[in-house]
């Protein structure tokens, strides 16, 4: 992510850790098995 936008490593997962957090998530696992159960619910 960092390097395709052309930012540190750091900063990016400073932003990663924001969106997670205003989400109500702690890990990107999290949110995949949100995305996950999202999609078979709404199938």
């Amino acid at each position: 992510i960092a390097a395709r936008l052309v930012i540190s490593q750091r900063t990016a997962q400073g932003h990663v850790e924001h969106i997670l957090s205003k989400l109500g998530f702690t890990s990107r696992a999290q949110v995949a098995a949100w995305v996950v159960e999202e999609r078979q619910s709404s199938s």
